[in-house]
């Protein structure tokens, strides 16, 4: 086993050691898988690191990982303290709660967008664009102050963030877990969130004992494998769900050879025209691609081919993305001052390859 020391970090007074091991054919051995473990073999360790293996990956982008000195993690929750077993633990994130510099550091940028100078509101501006995806459900809930320049620049933030969650649903990419008050532990089972009660980890590593402090962690994980299970899901289609406009992000990532079956129902009353029709349909009302209007159909990633779901559709995806559902209509029809009421709901049950 060839142990590789990629670099080491300064941090909250001790020197922290990132590091990769280099398997032989054999496999990672348990005593040395302590160590740490690289993200692309997660599947395969999870069959191998002990019970109480875990990694905590810091906000200076360090990684510290080996064997914590305690079975279970306290969180304090409004339900009383339940008692986590760090074996059945998959996520864990610390909450603002737990990181008050860095949620006075946010509400401090936020009020900088409406500023005097133009140089700091330029400054909030961008630091909060750069934090991404973990500030988005608490830009979500910021009101502004009223003045029209804050207003502005909220909203760009927003959309920006907004715009990156969208590229990495679709890209199939781990989102960034949003920073929300309360931390929380993820099992396979139920999340819960609450005040984790211990303020520092003890962690055995090849490379000694290490204190690791809470304050000091963005997120920590485990590899535990999970056995894969059907996604069933209900969506709303409204009347105007156009694929020439918006059409419904259902949120559900598909990979290819995963069997889709969606059931639909429901009526759209095409007011101008005195009909309504079914996500069947209508026969004398033009086409779009070639399926009817008024069809509910779907396609597979942002630029993927539409297809027809109707009533009822089974199939095996032939490409992999997130699951859209919308409504064909003739282009000419998109533009003219229609009013369409009611909607479609469909049944959507997603099964990956192998599962029954």
């Amino acid at each position: 086993m060839k142990v590789n020391l990629l670099k080491s970090h300064k941090f909250i007074g001790l020197t922290i050691i990132t590091c990769m091991l280099f398997a032989s054919n054999t496999g990672l051995a348990q005593e040395n898988a302590v160590a740490a473990v690289p993200a692309g073999n997660l599947a395969k360790a999870a069959e191998e690191v002990p019970d109480n293996f875990i990694r905590f990956h810091m906000w200076d982008g360090s990684i510290v990982a080996g064997l914590v000195t305690l079975d279970v993690i306290s969180i304090e929750t409004e339900f009383g303290v339940l008692e986590v077993p760090v074996s059945r633990i998959k996520k864990l994130f610390p909450g603002l709660n737990s990181f008050p510099e860095l949620d006075q550091k946010i509400k401090q940028l936020i009020a900088q967008l409406s500023d005097k100078d133009f140089a700091l509101r330029e400054t909030a501006h961008r630091e909060l664009t750069n934090m991404g995806l973990q500030i988005r459900e608490q830009l979500q809930n910021t009101a502004s102050d009223g003045s029209a320049e804050q207003k502005k620049r909220l909203s760009e933030i927003k959309q920006a963030i907004e715009e990156e969650f969208e590229d990495a649903e679709e890209n199939g990419e781990e989102l960034q877990r949003a920073l929300i008050r309360g931390d929380s532990i993820d099992t396979p089972e139920f999340n819960i969130v609450g005040k984790i009660l211990q303020e520092t980890f003890t962690i055995n590593s090849k490379f000694g004992q290490l204190t690791v402090e809470l304050s000091d962690v963005k997120m920590a994980d485990r590899p535990i494998k999970e056995e894969k299970s059907a996604v069933k899901k209900t969506v709303a289609i409204a009347s105007e769900t156009f694929f020439q406009r918006t059409p419904v992000n259902t949120r559900i990532r598909i990979t290819k050879g995963d069997k889709i079956s969606i059931k639909a129902d429901g009526v759209v009353q095409w007011t101008n025209w005195s009909t309504s029709s079914t996500p069947e349909g209508l026969t004398n009302q033009g086409q779009y691609q070639g399926i009817q209007s008024g069809t509910l159909c779907a396609k597979i990633g942002s630029s993927g081919k539409i297809f027809k779901v109707g009533k009822e559709h089974e199939g095996v995806a032939k490409e992999s993305g997130i699951l859209y559902l919308g409504i064909a209509i003739q282009d000419s029809y998109v533009q003219q001052n229609y009013r369409w009421t009611g909607n479609y709901n469909a049944k959507i049950r997603v099964t990956p390859a192998g599962v029954e």
